[in-house]
């Protein structure tokens, strides 16, 4: 029975952290449209649109992020805890994604073998950056 609860809080802390992302996601969108539109009210110049364009596509990115967690989420606790199926649930909800490169980014990451998640090399500049509040 501990280990149904688990699962369950699990499943519940996986949703709500999916919940959040979009929250984020809704948000960012309306910001960068307020942006989009203040920058084409004054005839911006190809590398200004090409910077629009990526904030999309991390828009992208951040959405598809959220609902592959909250498809992960609710199908967690139905999935036995280990062995093929609980593998096979990963990549089924990672191959739902529709961010090509996205997609295979996390394929990559999922190697069985490996005991701990690969995370990209930053720079001191960025690991300063974490966590830190920036006021305008």
């Amino acid at each position: 029975m501990a280990g149904e609860e688990t699962d369950n809080d699990v499943s519940a802390f996986l949703a709500v952290l999916a919940a959040m992302m979009l929250d984020n996601v809704w948000r960012l969108d309306e910001t960068v449209g307020r942006v989009t539109d203040f920058v084409m009210s004054n005839k911006p110049d190809r590398d200004t649109v090409v910077v629009l364009q990526s904030f999309d596509r991390l828009k992208q990115e951040f959405e598809a992020l959220a609902e592959t967690l909250a498809r992960y989420a609710q199908a967690h606790s139905s999935t036995p805890e280990s062995g093929e199926a609980r593998t096979r649930l990963g990549h089924d909800v990672i191959g739902d994604i529709t961010v090509a490169d996205l997609k295979e980014r996390l394929l990559s990451r999922l190697q069985p073998e490996l005991d701990d998640v690969m995370l990209p090399e930053i720079s001191p500049e960025q690991a300063a950056e974490i966590g830190r509040d920036v006021v305008y």
